[in-house]
Protein backbone atom coordinates (compact mmCIF):
# COMPACT_ATOMS: atom_id res chain seq x y z
CA UNK A 1 0.00 0.00 0.00
CA UNK A 2 1.55 3.34 -1.05
CA UNK A 3 2.38 5.72 1.79
CA UNK A 4 1.41 9.39 1.31
CA UNK A 5 2.57 12.25 3.54
CA UNK A 6 0.38 15.35 3.28
CA UNK A 7 1.22 18.72 4.82
CA UNK A 8 -1.78 21.03 5.22
CA UNK A 9 -2.64 23.40 8.07
CA UNK A 10 -6.26 24.00 7.03
CA UNK A 11 -8.28 21.31 8.85
CA UNK A 12 -11.14 21.24 6.36
CA UNK A 13 -8.82 20.76 3.38
CA UNK A 14 -6.74 18.24 5.32
CA UNK A 15 -9.90 16.22 5.93
CA UNK A 16 -10.74 16.21 2.20
CA UNK A 17 -7.21 15.06 1.37
CA UNK A 18 -7.41 12.37 4.05
CA UNK A 19 -10.62 10.94 2.62
CA UNK A 20 -9.27 11.14 -0.94
CA UNK A 21 -6.21 9.13 0.09
CA UNK A 22 -8.36 6.56 1.91
CA UNK A 23 -10.71 6.16 -1.07
CA UNK A 24 -7.68 5.54 -3.30
CA UNK A 25 -6.65 2.72 -0.92
CA UNK A 26 -3.45 4.49 0.08
CA UNK A 27 -2.02 4.99 3.55
CA UNK A 28 -1.85 8.64 4.65
CA UNK A 29 0.02 10.52 7.36
CA UNK A 30 -1.08 14.09 8.12
CA UNK A 31 1.05 17.06 9.21
CA UNK A 32 -0.15 20.61 9.93
CA UNK A 33 3.36 22.06 10.13
CA UNK A 34 6.47 21.70 8.03
CA UNK A 35 9.15 20.85 10.56
CA UNK A 36 7.43 17.80 12.11
CA UNK A 37 6.89 16.55 8.57
CA UNK A 38 10.57 17.02 7.72
CA UNK A 39 11.67 15.12 10.83
CA UNK A 40 9.39 12.22 9.92
CA UNK A 41 10.58 12.34 6.31
CA UNK A 42 14.20 11.94 7.43
CA UNK A 43 13.24 8.76 9.31
CA UNK A 44 10.97 7.22 6.67
CA UNK A 45 10.57 8.29 3.05
CA UNK A 46 7.00 7.96 1.74
CA UNK A 47 5.93 7.07 -1.78
CA UNK A 48 4.31 10.47 -2.41
CA UNK A 49 4.11 13.92 -0.81
CA UNK A 50 1.24 16.42 -0.99
CA UNK A 51 2.51 19.80 0.17
CA UNK A 52 0.94 23.18 0.90
CA UNK A 53 3.18 26.21 0.32
CA UNK A 54 1.84 28.50 3.04
CA UNK A 55 2.56 26.83 6.36
CA UNK A 56 2.71 28.40 9.84
CA UNK A 57 6.33 27.51 10.58
CA UNK A 58 8.28 27.21 7.31
CA UNK A 59 7.96 28.01 3.62
CA UNK A 60 6.77 25.17 1.42
CA UNK A 61 9.46 26.09 -1.11
CA UNK A 62 12.12 25.64 1.56
CA UNK A 63 10.62 22.25 2.36
CA UNK A 64 10.81 21.20 -1.28
CA UNK A 65 14.48 22.15 -1.38
CA UNK A 66 15.13 20.28 1.88
CA UNK A 67 13.37 17.19 0.54
CA UNK A 68 15.43 17.20 -2.65
CA UNK A 69 18.68 17.38 -0.69
CA UNK A 70 17.69 14.10 0.96
CA UNK A 71 15.86 12.33 -1.86
CA UNK A 72 15.54 13.18 -5.55
CA UNK A 73 12.96 10.54 -6.49
CA UNK A 74 9.92 10.88 -4.22
CA UNK A 75 7.12 12.66 -6.14
CA UNK A 76 5.99 16.01 -4.70
CA UNK A 77 2.60 17.48 -5.62
CA UNK A 78 2.05 21.06 -4.47
CA UNK A 79 -1.53 21.78 -3.35
CA UNK A 80 -1.75 25.54 -2.82
CA UNK A 81 -4.08 28.54 -2.90
CA UNK A 82 -1.33 30.51 -4.66
CA UNK A 83 -2.37 30.73 -8.28
CA UNK A 84 0.16 33.13 -9.74
CA UNK A 85 2.22 31.68 -12.57
CA UNK A 86 5.49 32.64 -10.87
CA UNK A 87 4.49 30.72 -7.73
CA UNK A 88 4.07 27.62 -9.87
CA UNK A 89 7.35 28.18 -11.70
CA UNK A 90 9.21 28.72 -8.41
CA UNK A 91 7.82 25.51 -6.91
CA UNK A 92 8.59 23.43 -9.99
CA UNK A 93 12.08 24.89 -10.27
CA UNK A 94 12.71 24.04 -6.62
CA UNK A 95 12.00 20.38 -7.33
CA UNK A 96 8.22 19.82 -7.17
CA UNK A 97 6.75 17.43 -9.75
CA UNK A 98 3.24 18.85 -10.04
CA UNK A 99 1.16 21.82 -8.90
CA UNK A 100 -2.56 21.94 -8.06
CA UNK A 101 -4.45 25.06 -7.03
CA UNK A 102 -7.17 25.26 -4.39
CA UNK A 103 -10.04 24.65 -4.52
CA UNK A 104 -9.38 21.33 -6.22
CA UNK A 105 -11.52 18.43 -7.38
CA UNK A 106 -11.23 15.13 -5.56
CA UNK A 107 -11.17 13.18 -8.81
CA UNK A 108 -8.39 15.35 -10.20
CA UNK A 109 -6.28 14.90 -7.05
CA UNK A 110 -6.84 11.14 -7.19
CA UNK A 111 -5.84 11.05 -10.85
CA UNK A 112 -2.66 13.02 -10.25
CA UNK A 113 -1.65 10.85 -7.30
CA UNK A 114 -2.24 7.70 -9.31
CA UNK A 115 -0.25 9.07 -12.24
CA UNK A 116 2.79 9.93 -10.10
CA UNK A 117 2.71 6.62 -8.23
CA UNK A 118 2.26 4.65 -11.44
CA UNK A 119 5.30 6.25 -13.05
CA UNK A 120 7.35 5.67 -9.91
CA UNK A 121 6.21 2.05 -9.68
CA UNK A 122 6.85 1.31 -13.34
CA UNK A 123 10.41 2.54 -13.00
CA UNK A 124 11.28 1.40 -9.51
CA UNK A 125 9.39 -1.83 -8.81
CA UNK A 126 10.15 -5.31 -10.15
CA UNK A 127 8.12 -8.37 -9.27
CA UNK A 128 7.86 -12.08 -9.97
CA UNK A 129 5.35 -14.41 -8.31
CA UNK A 130 5.31 -13.36 -4.61
CA UNK A 131 8.67 -11.56 -4.83
CA UNK A 132 8.70 -7.74 -5.01
CA UNK A 133 11.88 -5.69 -5.42
CA UNK A 134 11.79 -1.99 -4.56
CA UNK A 135 14.80 -0.58 -6.37
CA UNK A 136 14.45 2.89 -4.86
CA UNK A 137 14.40 1.66 -1.27
CA UNK A 138 16.68 -1.32 -1.97
CA UNK A 139 14.19 -3.71 -0.34
CA UNK A 140 13.08 -7.22 -1.28
CA UNK A 141 9.80 -8.60 0.04
CA UNK A 142 8.26 -12.04 -0.26
CA UNK A 143 4.54 -12.07 0.46
CA UNK A 144 4.97 -8.62 2.07
CA UNK A 145 7.68 -9.90 4.46
CA UNK A 146 11.07 -8.25 4.06
CA UNK A 147 13.97 -10.47 3.03
CA UNK A 148 17.54 -9.51 3.94
CA UNK A 149 19.99 -9.84 1.05
CA UNK A 150 23.58 -8.72 0.57
CA UNK A 151 24.17 -6.12 -2.13
CA UNK A 152 25.39 -8.73 -4.60
CA UNK A 153 22.48 -11.07 -3.87
CA UNK A 154 20.09 -8.15 -4.37
CA UNK A 155 21.67 -7.29 -7.72
CA UNK A 156 21.66 -10.90 -8.93
CA UNK A 157 17.98 -11.28 -8.06
CA UNK A 158 17.26 -7.95 -9.78
CA UNK A 159 18.91 -9.16 -12.99
CA UNK A 160 17.09 -12.50 -12.94
CA UNK A 161 13.66 -10.97 -12.32
CA UNK A 162 14.24 -8.22 -14.84
CA UNK A 163 14.88 -11.00 -17.38
CA UNK A 164 12.23 -13.36 -16.03
CA UNK A 165 11.21 -16.37 -18.09
CA UNK A 166 14.48 -16.38 -19.99
CA UNK A 167 17.95 -17.75 -19.36
CA UNK A 168 20.47 -15.16 -18.19
CA UNK A 169 24.01 -16.07 -19.26
CA UNK A 170 26.70 -15.89 -16.61
CA UNK A 171 28.48 -13.27 -18.71
CA UNK A 172 25.45 -10.98 -18.42
CA UNK A 173 25.29 -11.40 -14.65
CA UNK A 174 28.98 -10.59 -14.27
CA UNK A 175 28.55 -7.55 -16.49
CA UNK A 176 25.51 -6.20 -14.65
CA UNK A 177 26.54 -7.08 -11.09
CA UNK A 178 30.33 -6.96 -11.10
CA UNK A 179 30.73 -4.57 -14.05
CA UNK A 180 32.97 -7.01 -15.91
CA UNK A 181 32.64 -9.60 -18.66
CA UNK A 182 35.46 -11.75 -17.30
CA UNK A 183 34.15 -15.04 -15.91
CA UNK A 184 37.36 -17.01 -15.52
CA UNK A 185 36.40 -18.01 -11.97
CA UNK A 186 32.67 -18.53 -11.46
CA UNK A 187 32.85 -19.88 -7.90
CA UNK A 188 31.98 -16.46 -6.47
CA UNK A 189 28.78 -16.30 -8.53
CA UNK A 190 27.92 -19.92 -7.67
CA UNK A 191 28.27 -19.17 -3.94
CA UNK A 192 26.01 -16.12 -4.19
CA UNK A 193 23.42 -18.13 -6.13
CA UNK A 194 23.51 -20.88 -3.49
CA UNK A 195 22.99 -18.37 -0.67
CA UNK A 196 20.21 -16.62 -2.59
CA UNK A 197 18.42 -19.92 -3.17
CA UNK A 198 18.55 -20.75 0.52
CA UNK A 199 17.12 -17.38 1.49
CA UNK A 200 14.31 -17.58 -1.06
CA UNK A 201 13.43 -21.10 0.06
CA UNK A 202 13.48 -20.12 3.72
CA UNK A 203 10.99 -17.36 3.01
CA UNK A 204 8.64 -19.67 1.07
CA UNK A 205 9.26 -18.06 -2.28
CA UNK A 206 6.98 -19.10 -5.13
CA UNK A 207 9.97 -18.89 -7.47
CA UNK A 208 13.23 -20.82 -7.74
CA UNK A 209 16.54 -20.19 -9.48
CA UNK A 210 17.29 -22.91 -12.02
CA UNK A 211 20.77 -23.67 -13.28
CA UNK A 212 21.04 -23.99 -17.06
CA UNK A 213 24.24 -26.00 -17.23
CA UNK A 214 26.95 -24.41 -19.33
CA UNK A 215 24.92 -21.24 -19.88
CA UNK A 216 23.64 -19.47 -16.81
CA UNK A 217 20.57 -19.14 -14.62
CA UNK A 218 16.84 -18.61 -14.92
CA UNK A 219 14.16 -17.71 -12.39
CA UNK A 220 11.01 -19.77 -12.78
CA UNK A 221 7.89 -20.80 -10.84
CA UNK A 222 8.33 -23.29 -8.03
CA UNK A 223 6.80 -26.63 -8.87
Amino acid sequence: MPLVYYVEDDQSISYIIEKTIENANYSGVSFNKGMPFLESFKKKIPDLILLDLMLPDVSGIDLVKAIRKINTDVPIIIVSALQDEMDKVTALDAGADDYMTKPFGVLELTSRMQSKLRKLRDYKILSYKNIVIDLRKHIVKISDKELYLTNKEFDILRVLIKNQNQVVPKENIFRDVWDTTYIGETRTLDMHIKSLRQKLSGQQSEAVIKTIRGVGYQIEPKE
